[in-house]
């Protein structure tokens, strides 16, 4: 079935590619049920940014010519990630696990590659091209067998939850098989690839306990090499873990809340310590959490009720400001809004010197600056502890 340019984000569609005489990408595709591959890129040296942040990711849905080729010239001028993903459907519309491949190409790099359908999952073989992308072509064959099978056993999953039936024990715990197989795939090739590039290619996608384990074991040639912005966001995602597990312990009730400085939605800078000498509401939360946004009115009633006898701090974490100032007005939010922003170092992310894990969390100050509670998500007896706090 012939395919027309499938609809992924129209924001992040404009097209890297075009016609040349020396295509960047050539790849064959055999055994493929149609005839689309969708082709992702994004500067190694954005990555980790948001979609929404990084106006350098492109994604397109590419048509195979009539003898399953893809050719394209994608527009290079650094070290830049492709991923490569042949679309297959099921008869209900669901994509079947066919696996990806991941390459990198630096500003006058090309690379040729043939990719073959093998029972579900996708098969490289590198025809010319660098030496990090045979490495990448080696993973990509190991893993994506064992993506498939979980690929499969995930779509089943998502066919029961869709038609209201309950999964069973069995295939739950198939699926945490699979993705023990998985993960042990990439611990194995990290471990015997340590002077190796793609190595850290693999880490950057095994999760933060793999990636403690092995960071260190990767030579300075693969620390320095082109995936070096990877580890560099391993690592520091490695320090914010740590960060929060030692705020987490010592932010408790009976503790001093920790001090903070942010941004208002005038642009104006507002600390805690400012609000001294009453009782405050802290309020972690996001845009994008549904949670938060129904605890809104519950918040909004007890704000009212005891209307100029504490303060409510609203903290937006993890958001977009355009996003933000959106969900203060469409909620009407009438306390104090400040905005954590995404990015910033470890040491000022309030919601890290906090020791935040979920959203939305409330912690109530004293009028003394010492936390009386901590409520995280939408746990009853929030109000009654206002109440109480307030008599």
């Amino acid at each position: 079935m012939k395919l027309v340019r499938l609809l992924l984000t129209a924001a992040t569609a404009a097209t890297a590619f075009a016609c040349s005489p020396r295509h960047g990408i050539v790849a064959t595709f055999t055994g493929f049920r149609n005839d689309t591959v969708v082709v992702r890129s994004q500067p190694l040296s954005r990555y980790g940014t948001a979609a929404a942040e990084n106006p350098g990711i492109r994604m397109d849905t590419l048509l195979l010519d009539a003898e399953g080729r893809l050719q394209a010239d994608p527009a290079v001028e650094e070290p830049t990630l492709f991923m490569l993903l042949p679309l297959q459907f099921t008869e209900e519309g669901m994509t079947l696990p066919g696996g990806s491949f991941s390459f990198v190409l630096d500003r006058g790099e090309r690379i040729g590659l043939n990719a073959a359908s093998e029972t579900g999952w996708l098969r490289i073989e590198i025809v010319s091209g660098s030496e990090n992308n045979r490495d990448l072509a080696e993973y990509a064959n190991l893993w994506n067998p064992a993506g498939a099978a979980m690929g499969t056993v995930q779509t089943e999953l998502m066919r029961r939850a869709q038609q209201g039936l309950d999964p069973g024990d069995s295939l739950r715990q198939a699926y945490r098989s699979c993705m023990e197989q998985a993960l042990e795939i990439n611990r194995r090739y990290i471990a015997t690839h340590t002077d190796r590039p793609a190595a850290a290619f693999v880490l950057s996608g095994s999760g933060a306990s793999v990636a403690g384990r092995y960071l260190d074991s990767l030579t300075d040639g693969v620390r320095n090499s082109v995936f070096k912005p990877m580890l560099d966001r391993i690592e520091q995602g490695l320090e914010a873990e740590r960060m929060r597990k030692e705020a987490f312990e010592r932010v408790k009730p009976g503790a001093e809340a920790p001090d903070f400085t942010l941004r208002n939605t005038e642009g104006a800078q507002v600390s805690l310590s400012s609000l001294r000498g009453r009782y405050v509401v802290l309020d972690f939360w996001s845009s994008w959490c549904g949670w938060c946004i129904k605890g809104f009115p519950e918040l909004k009633a007890c704000y009212e009720r005891h209307k100029g006898r504490f303060e409510v701090v609203g903290i937006a974490c993890n958001d977009t400001d355009d996003k933000w100032h959106a969900a203060i007005a469409e909620n009407r939010l009438p306390w104090i809004n400040l905005f954590n922003p995404r990015g910033t170092a470890p040491e000022e992310d309030v919601a890290l010197r906090y020791g935040i894990r979920a959203f939305p969390t409330k912690v109530i100050v004293d009028p003394e600056g010492r936390i009386a509670e901590i409520f995280v998500g939408e746990r009853p007896g929030f109000t009654e502890t206002m109440d109480r706090l307030l008599k």
